[in-house]
């Protein structure tokens, strides 16, 4: 019986034991510390591994465990747990090295009811960062949420936590260490509304706060602002930027008089109905805001009456009879008060006086910009376009050449909010005195000395006809997309400025907008990224193309855009944010910023990112954003290492330490592409260059990145050719600049292009662009595309729109009626700009079709004139002496209208003192015959204005009487003209056998047209032609080409008497269509050497201008 019992006990020990074991075994085999991946293992001894955790609190967050499977720490032995003492240890030493932290949180959760989750004990060492959040106070204490930090009152049960992201929690601000803006910018960032009174408001405070408060409005807030008058101290300047402010804001002042005013309040709204006050000794200023001892009570809604009587008290102050609303005249009349009685009263009651910022100066590349539009004004032009890549400050720019005093009027257009809210405080720093006004969907001040106003407001002919042609002195049109290009030319038609500013940071003009055209065709300055970068103004890049795993082929493309929905779906997943995660880790820096489809793709972004130990927000438009300018701050300082964002920084953020970019999304636009990438491109102290991030998938619209990055023409064919270059590592870049596609990328954008023949090329080109854009291209885009408008297959221009079914109902009917009028004029020659002018002018006056006054038209026609030196130059009497212009207008343009001789009869007729079309149309009709129209104009403008001068066409004439001109004197320097262009400038006839070469001799004229780039041309051609220098230019001879023979001779100057006229294109082809030549002036012999080719060096008489150098490989 004893032996049973005793077995039987034994046995169920053992079964016991064996049970304990086998359950052991299990939870081991599923257990992620006893089989880590590799990638997972810092570091292993015999009895302790180091595995970083999967889900990292911080970056570099690492679990030390035992080797052994063990649950608890009183299951561990003596030794395990040394070793586990001694593996913290080393853990700790590996961070510091790789990480650099600046503390530890050290920790364990021993069993579940602590928050072990998983049953294999685990030492947890946390890396932390000063500033990683906002009051570390308490530590580990957090472990039960709101019992961490002791030295804080707890808020009532069910109260919002109102202090949740203050710095801390005390109800004294006291100033020094523990200053009062980080306080106020994290309530205002989460305020739905604001109330502050001051007694001062100095500019340098201004400065520090208005960010935040332009954040508050940009999200729907409210702001009341009250500002004192007492002592005079408030800084007018400060008050001019609080005008500036767009939104809910009423700004007032409270006059005091003899009286003190001394208040200093901050009052915070929040939209469940709860706030806090701030009350206390600080106004606004630097010194009183950062720096000074300065007491200031904080007061929240859910603990004592004391927010209750801040509320009463700011009510009474509203209501006060010394409240004035703030405008530009108070303003006025309180600087020139204060300017008669010097303020000394300020220091008394310790406010530092302020010196005033320095004013802004332009940097290199601006100055020059500046000097080209000084000399474009002086030639005649009264519209020109200047390109400057993303961070050479085109706005800049413009407020810069507004500032002479013959622009005492000045217009900035732009189709967004944000760019017109970033002009104004450009144009504020450039003219701190200067009224500057609104006119949009909300505010209109339509007399302000500085105009910004939304081309969809403005752009409107009911707001339009409220201005005079002549209201501007000045316009500036910010660069914009091809939806919008209607609504610019209706308001650049209507106004008739001294000068016209376009700017842009797309070289090549693929979005479709076009501003070139509606520039009169006039480049006055180029300055594009890579000739930056080569001048140290920008910083380098580093290109990764990384292949997209999504499969857009997928996903509706509706409107020129992908579906948002569709696409976040496809996006925000957790495997392509984890591939994203670890290109940012290869490739990225410290700062980077990540360019999202959708505020739910930005948001899952930066979940993600945190999830994994990288600090991250969110910013966009939508509710639960992160606060946009203290995210930009946190980015600047270090607390933040990626702000992921959806259409909120492509313009106007100036953060130069971002090192990288992560381009997360398809990008339709090559202006948005540029903008994203060009915000990294800014030079930081410590940076040595941008990372840039792209991801390129199985949709046409990413070839937009290729052509944006590289700023390759239009067209397939050059698309290929870029491709080509760079995975034969042939593309050219500035120095420290690198381009990396994995293979996978380059395959899928090869595969992504449409194999077209010369012949089909403008088709494919149309057909790209109206996929693209949603639009398709006009004759004038065509043109500028490199494409013949006319060279169709379908007999002109039109008639190829209509083939493609791109013409509506009433544009059809319109063509249909007056076929013969519009092929007509899409071929009659242009030996003068009268013809188009003339028919033009007839539009502005709204006569167009119809009859207008041989006076009303020659005003008109003299008013167009004036904006163009071409034109004026076409005018062979004074345009101020109105008979004499209506007399060549008789002669010329209308003569050659309603002449017989050329089949025009029936198109036009002269009578009764009147210019009459005789054709008309229907009400329905007339619009579109007006645009038809209007479109054939401005293409056949753009080319003459192109041609820089009046060239005799090839084909036979079609009106009667011939236009003529006086004979011409040569080519116009640092114009380009194309090959058969060249020869009528100097009184000599274009023959294709003749100028189909390098080397053309015609009477005492030589010409030299040279191609630098040779890649097109067959090995015979590929002559050593390049510049040596700006003054200087190599240029190699034809191969039977001898010293002794004729040519040798006329080159040396042997033969006197010759001119010799240099023509050079960087590349043979511009997109499908051959490169024009830039004339570079006359150039002289200087050396040569060598037989049969003769290598000669010329001198240049105008040394090649800065803006040109990188288009011709000018060696710097």
């Amino acid at each position: 019986m004893y032996f049973n019992e005793s077995g039987s006990s034994k046995r169920n020990d053992y079964m016991t034991a064996g049970a304990s074991l086998i359950e052991s075994e299990r939870q081991a085999s599923e257990c992620p510390f006893c089989a880590p991946q590799p990638g997972q293992v810092a570091f292993r001894t015999s009895d302790v591994i180091g595995i970083w955790d999967g889900f990292p609190v911080t970056e570099g967050h690492l679990l030390i465990v035992p080797a052994r499977h063990v649950k608890r720490w009183d299951d561990l032995n003596r030794a395990e747990q040394a070793a586990l003492i001694e593996g913290v240890d080393q853990g700790r030493a590996l961070l510091k090295r790789l990480f650099g932290p600046d503390a530890f949180n050290v920790g364990y959760n021993d069993g579940q009811a602590a928050g072990q989750t998983v049953s294999h004990f685990h030492i947890h060492i946390i890396p932390r960062r000063v500033g990683d959040v906002a009051d570390p106070r308490g530590g580990v204490r957090h472990v039960i949420p709101g019992k961490g930090n002791y030295l804080a009152p707890v808020p009532a049960t069910g109260a919002p936590d109102q202090l949740a992201t203050a710095p801390h929690r005390l109800a004294l601000i006291s100033g020094g260490e523990d200053p009062l803006l980080p306080h106020l910018v994290r309530h205002i960032d989460d305020a739905a509304a604001v109330d502050v009174a001051v007694a001062f408001i100095m500019e340098s405070g201004a400065r520090l706060l208005l960010p935040h408060l332009r954040d508050l409005l940009a999200r729907g807030g409210r702001l009341r602002f009250i500002a004192g008058d007492y002592l005079d101290v408030t800084d007018p300047s400060a008050l001019r930027h609080l005008l500036d402010l767009d939104g809910q804001v009423e700004r007032l002042v409270f006059e005091a008089g003899r009286d003190s005013f001394h208040l200093k309040s901050w009052v915070f709204h929040q939209g469940d109905g709860h706030g806090l006050a701030i009350v206390g000794s600080s106004n606004i200023s630097e010194t009183a805001l950062l720096k000074g001892i300065e007491w200031n009570y904080r007061a929240c809604s859910s603990e004592t009456d004391g927010w209750r009587d801040v509320i009463a008290g700011y009510d009474a102050l509203l209501n006060s009879p010394r409240i004035r609303p703030l405008t530009y005249d108070w303003i006025d009349g309180y600087e020139a008060r204060r300017s008669r009685t010097p303020i000394r009263q300020a220091e008394a009651i310790g406010v530092p006086e302020e010196q005033p910022p320095p004013a802004p100066e332009p940097h290199e590349v601006q100055r020059n910009a500046l000097a080209a539009l000084k000399r474009t004004r002086a030639e005649g032009y009264s519209a020109g376009l200047v390109v400057l890549a993303t961070g050479l400050g085109k706005t800049w720019l413009s407020a810069f050449d507004t500032t002479a005093a013959e622009f005492r009027r000045v217009l900035f257009v732009a189709h967004r909010d944000e760019i017109l809210s970033q002009a104004m405080e450009t144009f504020r720093q450039c003219r701190p005195q200067a009224r500057l006004g609104r006119y949009d969907g909300i505010e209109k001040d339509p007399t302000a000395d500085v105009v910004f106003a939304s081309v969809q407001t403005l752009g409107r002919s009911v707001h339009l006809e409220r201005f005079s042609p002549d209201y501007f002195d000045y316009i500036v049109v910010d660069e914009f997309h091809h939806a919008a290009a209607r609504t610019y030319r209706q308001l650049i038609d209507h106004f008739t400025p001294k000068f016209l500013l376009g700017l842009t940071a797309t070289p090549e003009r693929t979005d479709g907008g076009d501003l070139l055209g509606l520039c009169q065709e006039n480049l006055v300055f180029r300055c594009d990224a890579f000739e930056a970068i080569d001048k140290q103004l920008l910083s380098p890049f580093r290109y990764f193309g990384i292949p997209d795993e999504v499969d857009y082929a997928n996903i509706p493309w509706r409107s020129s855009k992908f579906d948002e929905v569709a696409l976040t779906e496809a996006v925000a997943t957790e495997a392509r944010a984890q591939n994203a995660l670890e290109q940012h880790r290869r490739h990225g820096g410290t700062r980077a910023l990540g360019f999202c489809c959708s505020t739910v793709h930005a948001d899952y972004m930066a979940d993600f990112f945190n999830k994994h130990g990288v600090r991250a927000a969110a910013v966009h438009s939508a509710a639960g954003s992160s606060p946009r300018t203290s995210s930009l701050d946190a980015l600047r300082s270090g607390d933040l290492e990626v702000v992921f964002s959806v259409d909120m920084f492509n313009e106007g953020v100036d953060v130069p330490s971002v090192d990288t970019v992560l381009m997360l999304r398809p990008t339709e636009s090559v202006i948005i592409w540029l903008q994203q990438f060009g915000r990294g491109l800014r030079l930081s102290q410590g940076k040595t260059h941008l990372n840039v991030i792209d991801y390129i998938g199985n949709h046409r619209t990413f070839l937009t990145k290729v052509r944006a990055l590289l700023g390759v023409e239009e067209g397939d064919r050059a698309l290929a050719l870029a491709l080509e270059s760079i995975r034969f590592g042939r593309v050219e870049l500035p120095l420290g600049c690198e381009v990396t596609y994995e293979l996978e990328a380059l395959d899928i954008l090869q595969n992504l292009l449409r194999r077209t023949s010369e012949a089909d090329a403008l088709e494919a080109y149309y057909l790209d662009f109206r996929e693209r854009h949603g639009l398709r291209p006009t004759a004038q885009e065509i043109h500028h595309a490199g494409f013949n408008p006319r060279s169709t297959g379908h007999g002109g221009w039109l008639g190829f729109v209509r083939h493609q079914g791109d013409l509506n109902d009433l544009e059809r009917d319109a063509a249909r009626r007056n076929a013969a009028f519009l092929a007509m004029l899409e071929r009659t020659p242009m030996t003068r700009s009268y013809k188009m002018l003339l028919l033009k002018a007839m539009q502005h006056a709204d006569a167009f079709p119809g009859r207008i006054g041989i006076d009303q038209l020659t005003d008109a026609f003299g008013r167009l004139a004036r904006q163009n030196p071409i034109y004026s130059r076409d005018v062979s009497v004074s345009l101020d002496n109105r008979l004499a212009l209506q007399r060549l207008l008789l002669e010329q343009p209308i003569a050659a209208w309603v002449g017989q001789a050329a089949g025009a009869e029936g198109f036009f007729a002269y009578e009764h003192g009147e210019f009459v079309t005789n054709f008309t149309a229907t009400s329905s009709e007339r619009p579109a015959l007006i645009d038809l129209t209007r479109e054939i104009l401005d293409w056949r403008l753009a080319d003459y204005l192109r041609r820089g001068r009046n060239v005799e066409d090839t084909e036979p004439h079609l009106v009667g009487v011939a236009e003529t001109s006086p004979a011409w004197t040569g080519a116009e320097l640092w114009r380009e003209y194309m090959r058969e262009q060249i020869p009528p400038l100097y009184g000599h006839t274009f023959s294709t056998g003749s100028w189909n070469q390098g080397f053309v001799v015609q009477g005492k004229d030589v010409f030299l047209l040279a191609t630098l780039n040779k890649d097109d041309l067959v090995e015979a051609h590929r002559y050593e032609d390049g510049f040596s220098g700006p003054s200087q230019f190599r240029w190699q001879s034809q191969n039977q080409t001898s010293p002794q023979s004729r040519a040798g001779r006329i080159i040396s100057g042997q033969e006197s008497g010759y001119a010799i006229h240099l023509f050079v294109r960087a590349t043979k082809k511009r997109g499908q269509a051959a490169a024009p030549f830039l004339y570079c002036g006359d150039v002289e012999f200087a050396d040569w050497h060598g037989n049969q080719p003769i290598s000669v060096t010329w001198n240049l008489a105008n040394p090649v201008p800065a803006h040109l150098q990188r288009l011709l490989k000018v060696p710097t």
